[in-house]
């Protein structure tokens, strides 16, 4: 993600913008060609409490804005190579109580179907004991974790 926030006097201005990079030979894809597709991107923003409210806008996804908890959460959707969704807006925060002493730092999350970082794959599969025939596919899911940004 490439993250400013630009300070004022008591605002200041938030811009996000989320893309994908070019991943080569990082993820293995069992059978896909085309564009890395990442899915169920999600952002989180944890501004501190001398934050009063935000007013934020997305151009892909929705973004919710919890008053009480001085949280944003981004739910962006898909992602591919091509698009670049943004975040943008106005932070504002209590005069007297002065100025967050950092950026509000950004927890991210999401996931890529059908490729496995690791490289691992599953070459066979035997189930004893059951009368129908399983179906002979196993599909690989790359989750991101916890990534923070600071």
């Amino acid at each position: 993600p490439q993250y400013s926030f630009v300070e004022g006097d008591d605002t200041a201005r938030v811009n996000l913008t989320l893309g994908v990079r070019s991943m080569g030979s990082s993820l293995i894809f069992s059978s896909k060609k085309g564009p890395t597709v990442v899915e169920d991107v999600a952002v989180l923003l944890r501004f501190p409490k001398v934050v009063r409210t935000a007013n934020l806008s997305v151009t892909t996804g929705n973004v919710l804005y919890d008053e009480a908890n001085k949280v944003a959460k981004w739910s962006a959707g898909k992602l591919d190579e091509r698009k670049k969704p943004v975040l943008t807006g106005t932070v504002v925060w209590n005069s007297q109580e002065g100025k967050p002493e950092e950026y509000p730092p950004l927890t991210l999350e999401w996931k890529i179907p059908l490729a496995s970082v690791s490289g691992l794959s599953v070459s066979g599969l035997s189930v004893t004991g059951e009368a129908y025939k399983p179906y002979k596919g196993v599909r690989t899911i790359t989750k991101s974790g916890l990534f923070q940004v600071r």
